[in-house]
């Protein structure tokens, strides 16, 4: 494993390198590191996005060691691009934990972590997920698992909740279609959104599958468009979503677009064309260099170390994962328990934990490792990521948990 300077290691990432890169400092003493393994796409379908995410994860390591590290010992990220493929996921899973000795990692890919769900309960391997699955939010069947937002299934229960309640024609219920990719990820939501959305009076239509790369939507928008719908929820990625949303612009189509988490960024305006504008997206993440507390850090170093780069809300997301993997490690070394064990308590014992208004409080107990229950609307003016809602919040209740 080589060792990278910190520089060196971004800008050989955003070529899409498939190394495993290190970004803590060569003279450090092994008893004075703690490795967090990140595996990530940076050379596939979702690649945009990886590579934002994983610059705001090492910005956030790097700013924390500069800040004293963790407890004094350095925080160390070892990189792994799978290109979003299993097998290749699997691989890098096995070489974090079988030889790199990580005291945890984070995962990206949704079909990589559904893959190894099972070995990471069996490892005892604390895992922060990307892919913001219910699946993962019961403790009694996925004990190491966490992510730090709403799941997507929850915040698309958030955007049906809003449309359901912004909607003003007393003679019919407004109407939604899914826009997805055949995939784990694409079809996380399907089930539990459709329930959701009979029970409190949204009428879905016919799903419309759109999968990557996505060269032309202009098939399922034209089959989408004989339903109707007053809104179409794309599950996706930005790379990906941007095509949609200029097909269904050059068709004229007057639906209304609401993107998830993944599709829902900066990029999307930039790849868009202008496209974007007007359309909505739920999201848990504040928009890059929103008017909270905790941003100052994140746009200093992101303009101090990537003057030239466009910030975004994939970036900040990348340091809210490690400003609660930090946490959850000074917590665990200062109780003597470096370990999964250990790792995996603290995270238990996060009550109303803050990030500075990058993300909402986080909170994971014992028996729910749902993080938060809340997400905003958002929406895209003269290209522009503007809120449209306060916090939505929708009740811990048990109706969904885990599904």
């Amino acid at each position: 494993m080589k060792k990278w300077a910190m520089g060196f290691a971004v800008l050989a990432m955003v070529f899409g390198l498939s190394l495993g890169l290190s970004v803590s400092p060569p003279e450090s003493g092994a008893a004075d590191v703690i490795k967090w393994g990140v595996l990530i796409d940076l050379s596939g379908p979702t690649s945009d996005w990886g590579k934002n995410q994983v610059k705001g994860q090492l910005d956030a390591a790097r700013w924390i060691n500069e800040h004293g590290g963790i407890n004094g010992k350095k925080l160390e990220l070892i990189v792994i691009d799978d290109g979003y493929k299993v097998p290749r996921g699997v691989a890098g899973y096995n070489r974090l934990v079988d030889s790199e000795k990580v005291v945890g990692l984070y995962i990206q890919s949704t079909g990589t972590t559904m893959t190894l769900r099972k070995k990471i309960v069996k490892d005892g391997v604390v895992t922060i997920a990307a892919s913001f699955t219910s699946k993962f939010q019961n403790p009694a069947k996925t004990p190491f698992s966490f992510f730090v937002s709403p799941s997507y299934a929850t915040m698309g229960r958030i955007a049906l909740r809003w449309i359901k309640d912004s909607w003003n024609d007393p003679n019919r219920n407004p109407k939604v279609c899914y826009l997805y990719p055949d995939n784990k990820y694409g079809r996380d939501i399907l089930a539990v959104c459709k329930d959701y959305a009979k029970k409190i009076g949204v009428d879905v239509g016919p799903d419309q599958v759109i999968n990557w790369p996505t060269k032309d939507a202009t098939a399922q928008l034209m089959n989408m468009k004989r339903y109707n719908p007053d809104y179409a929820y794309i599950t996706s990625t930005a790379m990906n979503g941007a095509v949609i949303l200029k097909n269904a612009r050059a068709l004229g189509i007057k639906t209304k677009f609401i993107s998830n988490i993944r599709n829902f960024e900066e990029t999307l305006i930039k790849l868009s064309g202008g496209a974007a504008n007007g359309s909505y997206g739920v999201h848990p993440i504040a928009p890059y260099g929103a008017k909270v507390p905790g941003m100052k850090k994140v746009v200093e170093a992101h303009e101090k170390w990537h003057p030239k780069d466009m910030g975004t809300n994939v970036y900040v997301e990348g340091w809210v994962n490690i400003l609660s993997v930090s946490q959850a490690l000074r917590m665990a070394d200062k109780a003597g328990k470096l370990s999964p064990v250990g790792i995996r308590e603290a995270f238990e014992q996060f009550r109303d934990f803050k990030t500075g208004g990058l993300a909402p409080p986080l909170t994971f107990t014992k028996t729910d490792h749902r993080a938060s229950m809340a997400a905003k609307i958002y929406e895209i003016k003269n290209d522009k990521i503007v809120p449209v809602t306060g916090w939505i919040e929708l009740p811990r209740d048990m109706t969904y948990f885990g599904k």
